[in-house]
Parts: structure tokens; C-alpha cells; sequence
């Protein structure tokens, strides 16, 4: 790791006498949602979304695309999605790459849980919601330069008589022309899902990584293509191997403005006591050995599609993700499924939006297999969360959301239910309200409440202030 981090530092410091830097949109930020919704509708035709985060340089360039797609009668809803995006990209926008350093948002969360139940725990960046009382306080400093981009999120969590402080996120990030060079702890989600993804998601506390990847598309032929490379090492003190490494790597791309496709595998391989030479990564990058004594690690890879139809009388966005769980005959078994439907209005209903995602990993074959492995035994987690999907191996999972949009208030209801097969049979749920509102143009406040069924029952609520620094 070493020798990586010596690297990347070169990189770093080399490419600040000739790149263009920006930072990157966080996964938590509600732009996304204004994306995607703009995609769904037509207003937007070149976006790949499905492996995020994207820089501030390429949501900037979807936004001056919808501002050219969207017609002056459109929709409030849609008027009001590219006016979010024109006040945070408007900097972008104009052009200025003039140095700035900016306190981009601050948040605070006030959560109450009963217990500490399960529903509440999923993609939270590894940050646990514990019973009882829980305040959790963020900020985040960004620096934007012509040379070099960083962003650093110090949070603080009090829970009753306790006090923690934690780096949440802190990266570097410089570009070669639409290449980026990122050094530092961000999360990462690859694939189409919304509510979880077998590969890559912000379930775990982010990684530390360096990575290589181009948000700003190329178009060979018409064609979208991006591209993802990152290796990181996992914690010291695991019950397996200490320090093993992972590496992912994922292709984009968007033959048509209807149709993004996606390529994907992420590795473990070496740690203490094991060889992590260039052989043995040539072996897990082909997926030669698997299974096979002296292998090289543990693997998974899969493909994704995603179908987006602005049809006039009801849009409609569609999504499946099939990934494999280590492979045989040179080709990926024990799959994952992830199917989703997406609706930005519902025919007339203008003010109506549902979404839903089904999951399911179950194979009657093979028990107990995803997410585990005979040598890393402690699974695909880091730091006890998994990193992929949050609902682990041997489970079905439904997950419904409808949201109605007021002005500016927004409802949502959502629905979710599990059931695990192996080691053992249960079925839990969960139930969830929640109202966002816009107490300013730079202020959101966000209430929401929820009872679970899982292994006890749990009663849970949320208030959460995020400010935004424009």
C-alpha cells in the first residue's frame, strides 16, 4: 500500500502543473434525484449515472444540456429541478476556474431508534444509528482550482453521555484532460440500483482508494463511454486475513440516448501472509485459478442496463443488474439480481412520482454463498459492513417509494420487505414517512418517522437541517 500511496502522490503532484480540477457531487446530495428526473423526462440524453459519484465539471455539463432540452412551459417540477441545478453549478456554468474554497454544506441530524434495529444502519457511509438518541453533526470544505480539487467532512456524533469525532470523507483529485486521479476516503456506488448495489455502495464506511476514472464522458462514434479503476486495502484487524486488497474496475457506456450499459468486477486478493504479486493479480484480473488451490482471491463481476423512455404520455425509466458470484467455465455464477422501475410522473399526475426495486440473491443450490469466501472469511465487509448490497447473501428484498410534490414540500412513503433464507428464515418490514421542505433557497429541513418489523419492533424518526453555502 505503500508504494501506492508514494504513487498516487506523484501522480497528484505532477498533474497540479497541468490539469483542470473540480471535486465531486456527493452520493448524498439530492441533485441526483433532479438529474435523473430530467433524464427520465427527455431534458437530458447523454447522462451515465450508474456509476457515481460524478464530478461537479460533468453535472454541469448535463445541467447546461437540460438547459437547452427544457422548454420555457414546462413543468414546475421541471422548472424547478434545473433551477437547483443552475444555483449550485453556476460557477461552472459561467466558466470560472478561478480558485475557490467554500464551506459547502453543513448538516445536522437529530435520530431517535427504539433499538438499533436493522432498516436504519443501510447506506449510511458505516455510520451506526444506535438506541436512543442520536445527534450527528457534518460540515463540508471544498477547494475547486484550475490545479488541484479537494474535499474534506469532519463529523461528530453524540449519542447520551458519549462523544466521537471521525473524518468522514477526505480526498485530492486532479484531472489530465477528462481523466481523474482521486487520492483520499470518498464512497462510491456502481450500478443501477437506488436502494442498494451488489458491488459498490455507501453501506461501509467510504474507502480509502486510489482511483482513475473520467465522470465527463468520451463519444467515440456517438457512443458514451467512461471507465472506473480503484485499489484500496481493507482494515488491519479482521478475523481473516489482515490488510487484504480490493480493486474494481467498470465500464460505461451509451451506444443510444435510450440505452447505458455497464461492466463490472471488484477483487479481494493478498494481505498478511498471502502473495499480491503481478501474477497473482493477472490471475484475478482474468479469473484464472477460481475455486482451485492456490487461487488468487475472491471475486465478483456482472453487467448492468438501464432503458430510459420519455414517452409523453407516461416516462418510465427501467433497470436490471445481474452480478455473479465467483465464476466457473470462465463465466460468473450464484447470481445477484437487481430490478427497477422508475416513473417520474404517473400519467397525468404531474406531482406524482413512484419507484421500486426488487433484489434477490437466492439460490437453492448454493446457500450461504454470496458475500463469503473460504479464505476471507469475514466476508466482503469493511469494518463489519458489507460493501456491497446491505441486504447480504440468501435474501429477496421489495422496496417501494412513492413521493408527491408540493411546492416547495415533498411527501414520500416507502415500503420494504426482507426475507432471508439461510442460516435462518425470517421475513422483516419496514414503513416509512417522511416530508422535505425548502425552508430557503440554501436551507432543506427533512422529518421523517418509521416502524420496523424486524427482530424487534422498532420505532424510529428523523429531523435533519442541511445548509447549503451558495
Amino acid at each position: 500500500m505503500r508504494a501506492t500511496v508514494l504513487m498516487s502522490l506523484f501522480f497528484l503532484l505532477l498533474l497540479s502543473k497541468v490539469a483542470l480540477a473540480d471535486s465531486y457531487l456527493p452520493l448524498d446530495s439530492r441533485l441526483y434525484g433532479d438529474l435523473r428526473f430530467l433524464e427520465a423526462n427527455g431534458g437530458i440524453t447523454t447522462a451515465q449515472l450508474s456509476t457515481l459519484p460524478i464530478s461537479r465539471r460533468e453535472a454541469a455539463r448535463l445541467t447546461s444540456e437540460a438547459i437547452h432540452n427544457v422548454a420555457a412551459d414546462d413543468s414546475f417540477r421541471v422548472q424547478a429541478a434545473l433551477a437547483r441545478l443552475k444555483r449550485e453549478f453556476r460557477r461552472e456554468l459561467e466558466g470560472d476556474t478561478s480558485p475557490e474554497f467554500v464551506m459547502d454544506t453543513v448538516d445536522l441530524q437529530y435520530m431517535y431508534s427504539d433499538d438499533k434495529g436493522f432498516f436504519w444502519q443501510k447506506n449510511r457511509d458505516g455510520v451506526e444509528v444506535r438506541g436512543g438518541h442520536n445527534l450527528f453533526l457534518n460540515a463540508t470544505g471544498r477547494f475547486d482550482s484550475k490545479y488541484v480539487g479537494a474535499v474534506v467532512r469532519p463529523e461528530a456524533d453524540l449519542y447520551e453521555a458519549d462523544a466521537g469525532l471521525r473524518l468522514k470523507k477526505a480526498y485530492l483529485l486532479a484531472n489530465l484532460g477528462r481523466e481523474e486521479f482521486v487520492l483520499g476516503k470518498e464512497s462510491q456506488w456502481w450500478g443501477t440500483g437506488i436502494n442498494g448495489s451488489p458491488l459498490l455502495s455507501n453501506n461501509a464506511d467510504p474507502l480509502t482508494i486510489f482511483k482513475i476514472s473520467n465522470s465527463v464522458p468520451y463519444f467515440p462514434f456517438g457512443i458514451g463511454v467512461r471507465g472506473s479503476f480503484f485499489i484500496s486495502r481493507l482494515e488491519e484487524e479482521r478475523t481473516d486475513v489482515d490488510r487484504p486488497i480490493l480493486y474494481g474496475l467498470r465500464l460505461d457506456l451509451k451506444p443510444f440516448p435510450w440505452l447505458e450499459l455497464g461492466l463490472a468486477k471488484t477483487a479481494l486478493l493478498g494481505g498478511e501472509g498471502r502473495n499480491a504479486g503481478i501474477r497473482t493479480f493477472g490471475n484475478s484480473l482474468l479469473g484464472r485459478g477460481e475455486n482451485e488451490e492456490g487461487e488468487a482471491g475472491d471475486q465478483r463481476a456482472g453487467l448492468d442496463a438501464k432503458v430510459v423512455i420519455p414517452w409523453r404520455v407516461q416516462p418510465i425509466t427501467l433497470s436490471v443488474e445481474m452480478t455473479g458470484e465467483d465464476q466457473r467455465n470462465n463465466f460468473p455464477e450464484k447470481w445477484f439480481g437487481v430490478y427497477g422501475i422508475y416513473l417520474p410522473r404517473v400519467l397525468s399526475l404531474e406531482r406524482l412520482e413512484v419507484s421500486a426495486e426488487y433484489a434477490d440473491n437466492v439460490d437453492a443450490t448454493y446457500k450461504g454463498f454470496w458475500y463469503t469466501h473460504h479464505i476471507y472469511s469475514q466476508g466482503y465487509t469493511y469494518h463489519g459492513r458489507i460493501i456491497g448490497h446491505y441486504i447480504g447473501g440468501d435474501a429477496r428484498d421489495l422496496f417501494l417509494r412513492g413521493q408527491y410534490h408540493f411546492d416547495p414540500l415533498i411527501l414520500s412513503l416507502s415500503y420494504e420487505n426482507l426475507r432471508k433464507g439461510y442460516p435462518e428464515r425470517f421475513r422483516w418490514e419496514s414503513f416509512e414517512a417522511s416530508a422535505l421542505t425548502e425552508l430557503s433557497n440554501q436551507t432543506d429541513l427533512t422529518i421523517s418517522a418509521g416502524y420496523a418489523r424486524e427482530a424487534e419492533k422498532n420505532f424510529i424518526m428523523r429531523i435533519g437541517l442541511r445548509h447549503y453555502f451558495m
